[in-house]
């Protein structure tokens, strides 16, 4: 018995060794790839950054920053990457979606996801999200509708392109549905990574008598808010929370949760769940989408106002409310969204 018993324990001593010997789980290796405004944007880029973060706490993955500097070098930045082999290689640009079909053509083993783009699927190997920013966008372009002392409001866009024109509408819309009358002006700057041009064009707005101008420009967002602050004004942040960039002048800031969806595609690969070929939305029902409200905007939109938001995230919700996405207007559409509102000229005439 006692010889029986030595053999088992031994036995169970060299169990314990070889599990103490066997080699941990490989990490999954994550490569993001910037859009042309890169890290320190304060804005969208930054915002994936905070999802690779809790991806690196929360599932022990490694991840890698590629930052092209134009985006004629999307399609060799998304390349070399491909040829590293990465887990899963992630995108964060509208004018990533033709190089990552590219690439993603001549690397069909290699998983890769692109953050808030369009709607339609863009390869069987990539997953995509839109997020539901004209939802986001109404919400701030109400408030703004509520809370102008002149009347007039403004928009300064980066790029003069469809995915920017899809805040613009759902910002018209609930500044039209606030108050009818109000004037909302609109103005492009051509670049995500001009502060200086940001400061320019909305400083232009504000000699229109724009108290109020939401900025939907990456980098060039910085230069919005800078004027803001220089004139007495409120500007209104977007991706993250730019709430803090001028305490006092930032009225809100239209959030999309890109660090989520960030997270979402790297821990389906993780679980060993990647589907490609797919687009995933994250709008007001998922979470995705939310004006910002703390400390540093704290007391500048009327305690009404703020309840009338959450009476229209549940409009939104039941479905009493759609606001119109600019992608699914037809050309020369003359109404959009439930209730029906006039099309913006610009819009109307654009599509």
């Amino acid at each position: 018995m006692l010889k029986s018993g030595f053999k088992q324990a031994l036995a169970a001593l060299s169990i314990l060794a070889m599990a103490s010997a066997a080699p941990a789980a490989a990490a999954t290796h994550v490569a993001m790839v910037t859009s042309e405004s890169g890290l320190g944007d304060k804005s969208f880029n930054d915002m994936m950054v905070e999802g690779m973060e809790k991806a690196k706490k929360d599932l022990g993955v490694e991840y890698v920053v590629i930052q092209p500097r134009s985006v004629s070098e999307f399609q060799s930045a998304l390349a070399r990457a491909a040829g590293q082999g990465f887990d899963i290689i992630i995108g964060s640009s509208f004018d990533m979606i033709g190089p990552m079909k590219e690439v993603a053509k001549a690397f069909p083993n290699q998983k890769f996801g692109l953050v808030d783009v369009g709607p339609d699927p863009i390869a069987p190997n990539v997953v995509s999200t839109v997020t539901k920013d004209w939802e986001g966008s109404f919400l701030v372009g109400y408030i703004a509708a509520k809370t102008t002392k002149t009347g007039t409001i403004g928009f300064v866009g980066g790029k003069d392109i469809p995915i920017i024109h899809r805040f613009f509408v759902g910002y018209y819309y609930g500044a039209k549905m606030a108050k009818p009358d109000v004037n909302v002006l609109e103005s492009y700057t051509g670049s995500f990574t001009d502060p200086a041009g940001g400061k320019e064009y909305t400083l232009s707005l504000i000699n229109q008598k724009s108290d109020i101008n939401f900025a939907v420009a990456g980098a060039t967002s910085a230069g919005v808010i800078d004027a803001a602050k220089g004139s007495n004004t409120f500007a209104i942040g977007v991706d993250s929370n730019q709430n803090y960039m001028a305490p006092g002048h930032v009225l809100t800031s239209m959030v999309k949760r890109v660090d989520t969806q960030a997270y979402d595609m790297i821990k389906s690969v993780v679980d060993g769940k990647f589907q490609g070929g797919v687009v995933k939305y994250y709008g007001i029902a998922e979470d995705g989408v939310s004006a910002a409200m703390d400390d540093n905007n704290k007391g500048l939109i009327a305690d009404p106002v703020l309840k009338d938001v959450d009476g229209l995230k549940a409009k939104l919700l039941s479905g009493e409310i759609v606001v119109p996405n600019f992608f699914d207007l037809k050309p020369g559409q003359k109404e959009m969204g439930k209730p029906p509102m006039a099309t913006p000229p610009s819009v109307a005439n654009a599509k």
